[in-house]
Parts: structure tokens; sequence; C-alpha cells
């Protein structure tokens, strides 16, 4: 399988841990391609990297981004251009590949993800998920926001499964430089809300407490319903749990508030990776 990472150094500690997390819920005789897309991690950094998936019986490549975009492309103080780098993937990756998943580094892997990953497309460009309860409310102001007035979601980017083929048939590369631009002064959260934009009617949506569990709305559902989503439900279905918004289990360490925090301490406990240090909050994905 093929996946795709973009990310600073400053994620590498939980990247390291969500390696850990896919490496030990995916049956030994899957191999993965992994590509990170970056353009300032230190080289030194890359070849520790390039060793634990070596290790692990898996292939590292490597995509130099340092001028893939302009240096005034717009981010604001909580993001870094690292976020838009997703966008771009298709045009920067093997031309031959047909699909990869990109998964945002905040995210744990609890069970196999083989099901998804090879799932029909069925004529989309992409699968993703949306957090429709907390969304829902604000659609309109979004759609009148994004030019999207016929859309009824709006998709989460942190889990994207890519049909590569049909994205590069339908979209260039100047197509998302012309939508940063265009929408530069409208932007929330800047790629979520570009991709939306772009992609709104020509994605797929897979099940959000499957496939992108936010702690912060497990707990109300654990809370509503505690004999349906509980640590038993977790762990027998949960695919993918996605440590969303401003606060970060390996920033917060014992003060983060939100049950599934747990999940990451599981893994990082499991695999010593990396020197302590605390990375920047800069992505509160939503």
């Amino acid at each position: 399988m093929n996946l795709l990472f973009t990310l600073n150094e400053n994620y590498l500690p939980p990247f390291y841990t969500l390696l850990h997390s896919i490496f030990h819920s995916t049956s030994h005789e899957e191999s993965f391609e992994i590509y990170l897309m970056h353009k300032d991690i230190p080289d030194f950094q890359l070849l520790q990297l390039e060793a634990f998936i070596h290790k692990e019986g898996h292939s590292l490549h490597i995509i130099d981004c340092t001028n893939l975009f302009e240096e005034d492309t717009v981010v604001n103080r909580y993001y870094s251009i690292e976020m838009y780098y997703r966008l771009l993937a298709p045009f920067v990756l093997p031309d031959k590949m047909e699909r990869i998943l990109y998964l945002d580094p905040d995210i744990i892997n609890l069970n196999s993800f083989a099901k998804f990953y090879n799932q029909d497309f069925k004529d989309k460009l992409f699968i993703a998920t949306t957090h429709e309860y907390a969304t829902k409310w604000i659609q309109p102001l979004n759609n009148l926001r994004l030019g999207t007035l016929k859309s009824e979601d709006y998709f989460n980017t942190g889990i994207l499964l890519m049909n590569l083929p049909k994205i590069r048939k339908q979209v260039t590369s100047e197509d998302i430089f012309k939508a940063i631009e265009v929408n530069k002064n409208r932007l929330v959260l800047p790629d979520q809300d570009i991709f939306n934009h772009l992609y709104w009617d020509r994605i797929g949506e897979a099940d959000w407490r499957i496939y992108n569990l936010d702690p912060r709305f497990y707990s109300k559902l654990k809370l509503f319903f505690p004999t349906v989503y509980n640590q038993e439900w977790v762990e027998k279905n949960v695919v993918f749990i996605h440590y969303c918004g401003k606060h970060k289990p390996w920033v917060e360490n014992e003060k983060y508030r939100y049950d599934l925090g747990f999940y990451y301490h599981k893994f990082k406990k499991a695999h010593p990776y990396l020197p302590t240090y605390q990375p920047a909050v800069e992505e509160p994905n939503d």
C-alpha cells in the first residue's frame, strides 16, 4: 500500500508514533511504500526515519518540496506551508501510481485499513469523511464563502484516499494555485477550504466514526450512548483516531482531557524513538 505524509520537523514525534501504530495494527505480510513531502527536515532526521521504516520492512521515499510553492502562499499562525502539499501530491508522485492514502501525522491507527484502501472509488476522485456534527450549522456560510452553494457537506482533509489517475485528468496544479490565490481572503482552514472548494461534488464519503474519529466528539457519543460507544466498541471497530484541534496528547500529556488520548500514549510508550521535545502547535484541523 502507498501512504503519503506531509509534515515539518515539529511533527516528527507524533509521526513516529503514528507509524508505530500502523505497523502494529497491520498484517506483517503487508508492505508499505511511504512517501514524505517536506521542505526543511534535517538530513540526519530523514536518515533516522528511513532506518526505522526499513527495519520494520517498509520503504521510504522523500519528496523535497522546497520550491513547490511561492513564499507568499497564504498561511496563518496556526498552520505551516506543509498543509498544502497534499493538494499537489498527485502531480509530484510517480505517474504510474494509481492510489495513495494520505494521513495527517496527528492520527493513531487501531485496526487494519486494507478494506478502506482497496475500496472502489465509484468514479470519485477522493474518499474522505465529514465531521458533520461540527460543521452542519455553518454549512450555509461555508457554501457562500467557498462558492459551493449546492454542497451539503464539508470534508475533513486528515484522511484522504486519492484516485490519482482521475485527479490528474480533471485537475491541474495551476487550478490549485489559482484557487488559493483567488480565495486567499476567505480561507479559515486553508487546505481544507481549498479542497472543498475544488472537489466538493467529486468526493466519496466514509464513516467518520470509523475512519476519522475525533476524541472530542467521541466523548459526546460516549456520554449519550454509553452502551454503544465505549472502549470495547473503539477497539473492535475504529480504524483511525484523529487528534483534531489545538489540544494534542503529546503536548498536554496527562492534562489532555479526552479519553482517546490513552491510545497515543500507549503506542508512544511502546516505541522509544526521538529525544523528547515539545513540538509547536500548528494545525487545529477541524
